[in-house]
């Protein structure tokens, strides 16, 4: 069973915008990527058909959702939200609360690498589709 494994230095390869290991030390980035396999299976198994199968694409998927934890932590406890105005003269900006029905498409928006994440898991959400027998069955249709 293949298993993303972090590799920091491919990390901040990807992402240069995180080199700087004073502000972004390994243990943090190590601890986001803990919490990005929380969020998107990091095991290729054969019973969860809508999981990324492919290592290489799960470590581009896991690699960004990283990105996006650590970039929506330097926002610290500020309002989170999809921006729906700003204004410059006398500081305003208005968010939007998360919506309740697709709160997943909203939290992915908000930086650019979840969007990244998700477009990448755009097949492994879709689901499938799910066929019953009718309780009348007749071999004839």
């Amino acid at each position: 069973m293949a298993v993303v494994t972090l590799n920091i230095s491919d990390f901040r390869t990807f992402y240069p915008r995180f080199e700087d290991a004073t502000k972004y030390p390994d243990a943090y980035i190590t601890a986001m990527f803990d919490v990005a396999c929380t969020l998107i299976n990091n095991t290729e198994s054969s019973f969860i058909p809508y999981d990324p199968p492919k290592i290489k694409l799960r470590e581009r998927i896991l690699y960004a959702a990283v990105c996006h934890l650590l970039t929506m932590n330097e926002q610290g406890d500020e309002q989170t939200g999809v921006i729906t105005s700003a204004s410059q003269g006398s500081v305003s900006v208005g968010f939007s609360p998360v919506n309740g029905t697709s709160y997943a498409a909203q939290y992915w928006s908000q930086t650019r690498c979840g969007q990244l994440v998700w477009m990448l898991l755009t097949p492994y959400r879709l689901g499938g589709r799910f066929y019953t027998e009718s309780p009348e069955y007749h071999p004839y249709g």
